[in-house]
């Protein structure tokens, strides 16, 4: 199922100096949309999570920045002094430096459409950033009616061949990078995975264990533990799971 051939140019970079730079806080989150494929292809990425660094980047004025950006992930092209934010932005561009975009235009743009899931599905569970905290009402219409269709939704796109296929796309890696971080982060959702996408969840244990992806997620967990996406939000998303366990 999983296509872990390196393509010889890779392999010649995977031995080389990095190129590549991923500033993100020092929490797997929406970092690891990007870190998962350079893991997952054994290609070095350099990794810049240090909070004053990453704060002071986003106090700048938008002029004086390298790229107008709110907030991380930001990835720089070394060699040529670009940057890149937006995670879905960075992913689709990562995707083709690491062959992990679909030549066929239809089929690329579905695994664009399986990231902006992705993402959505993200901005869910943060409300929005941490704009908002979660309350009793908010969390249990989420986790019994929006999480379970998110589940399905990514379900059906593995049915229909949108991901899964033979040969690895950055949509696969994407939806590792979703599910495989929130179960492993906030392991009492992993029963909901298994009872709304069964094939879902058999994907990401196929993709997570790949090797030299299996190491890299080994090394985020010995630095970072369980961290998900830090802060209050994290806080009260872990009191929710608390509160459901108690009922």
């Amino acid at each position: 199922l999983l296509d872990s051939i390196i393509p010889s140019s890779q392999m010649e970079q995977s031995m080389s100096q990095p190129n590549h730079k991923l500033y993100y806080w020092p929490v797997p989150f929406r970092g690891c949309f990007v870190s998962y494929q350079f893991a997952y292809r054994n290609v070095p990425l350099l990794h810049e999570s240090s909070y004053e660094k990453i704060s002071g980047l986003m106090l700048l004025d938008p002029s004086e920045q390298h790229i107008p950006f709110m907030g991380p992930p930001v990835l720089e092209i070394l060699d040529a002094n670009q940057h890149i934010s937006q995670m879905p932005a960075i992913v689709l561009y990562t995707a083709r430096e690491l062959n992990l975009l679909p030549d066929n235009h239809f089929d690329a743009a579905m695994c664009l459409k399986v990231l902006m899931d992705c993402n959505d599905l993200l901005m869910e569970i943060c409300r929005y950033n941490g704009s908002m905290m979660w309350d009793r009402q908010d969390w249990i219409e989420f986790r019994s009616r929006r999480l379970p269709r998110w589940m399905k939704i990514f379900e059906e796109s593995l049915a229909r061949g949108a991901i899964g296929a033979d040969a690895m796309t950055f949509a696969d890696i994407s939806v590792y990078a979703l599910f495989g971080n929130m179960t492993r982060c906030l392991p009492e959702l992993e029963s909901d995975l298994h009872g709304m996408a069964p094939g879902i969840q058999s994907l990401c244990d196929r993709i997570g264990s790949t090797p030299s992806l299996e190491r890299f997620v080994a090394e985020q967990e010995s630095e970072y533990g369980d961290l998900y996406c830090g802060g209050q939000i994290e806080s009260s998303i872990r009191e929710m799971l608390a509160l459901d366990g108690a009922r």
